[in-house]
């Protein structure tokens, strides 16, 4: 319906109004990780002195568990098809305070090879540009994970796949572990922080994403340098 706007300064409001919450629903349903909707209004012309009534059907994203399976360990397993797009945040990996090290960062469908989708170091990294867009299919095995390159060498390579204390995956609302010394302290690098709640230390991400820590130097979590933010990851989940 097309709605007959009065004339004169109520017109000129309304319509900005309207033409902005339509606009806003448009950009709203080509994202599922966000709210959307619709707007209706109760009368087909609307008079100068009258009211109409505007109605919003909101509908909110659901969590990310309803779109996708995480499986012991950590295995993506999506219910339906879907986009997936990984992000690194940051790869804090280093050598001294001021000396970065270089990480790797691969992903593997179905048992298949690694491929890598990132190396590089801290000052590589770019939040805003996706290094891997693909569509994933209903009941694909998905693995991430990541390693670092110190005194001439490979370290250990910690994914999704393996059970280890050096690879966290958390959702919207999760707790971050407060039994590493990074969190428990405070000392969380400026990269993680938009995406923990300032207030509650909880994660703070769309209800479609996962973010994975992982600590790439430290065998042992008590360690002071024991701190999951070696390498970061922000996986997103949307309708393809």
């Amino acid at each position: 319906m097309t709605p007959q706007l009065p004339r004169g300064r109520g017109r000129s409001v309304f319509a900005r109004l309207l033409l902005a919450g339509i606009a806003l629903i448009s950009a709203a349903s080509a994202l599922d990780e966000v709210p959307h909707g619709t707007l209706t209004v109760d009368r087909d012309m609307i008079r100068t002195g009258t009211k109409s009534q505007l109605t919003w059907n909101i509908t909110y994203p659901a969590p990310v568990t309803s779109v996708i399976d995480v499986q012991t360990p950590n295995v993506i397993v999506p219910k339906k098809n879907l986009n997936m797009k990984v992000r690194v945040l940051g790869a804090s990996f280093q050598a001294t305070l001021t000396q970065f090290l270089p990480v790797q960062a691969m992903w593997s469908k179905n048992g298949g090879a690694w491929t890598q989708i990132f190396y590089g170091l801290q000052t590589a990294v770019l939040p805003s540009v996706a290094v891997l867009n693909t569509t994933v299919k209903t009941g694909d095995k998905i693995n991430l994970g990541g390693r670092g390159y110190r005194d001439g060498a490979w370290l250990p390579f910690y994914n999704t796949s393996i059970t280890t204390p050096n690879l966290v995956m958390l959702g919207n609302g999760n707790q971050v572990p407060q039994t590493t010394p990074a969190f428990a302290q405070g000392d969380i690098e400026s990269f993680l922080k938009p995406y923990l709640d300032p207030k509650t230390g909880l994660v703070n991400i769309g209800d479609r994403d996962l973010i994975i820590l992982m600590e790439l130097g430290q065998t042992n979590p008590a360690a002071s340098g024991f701190d999951l933010q070696d390498l970061v990851l922000l996986v997103t989940f949307a309708d393809p």
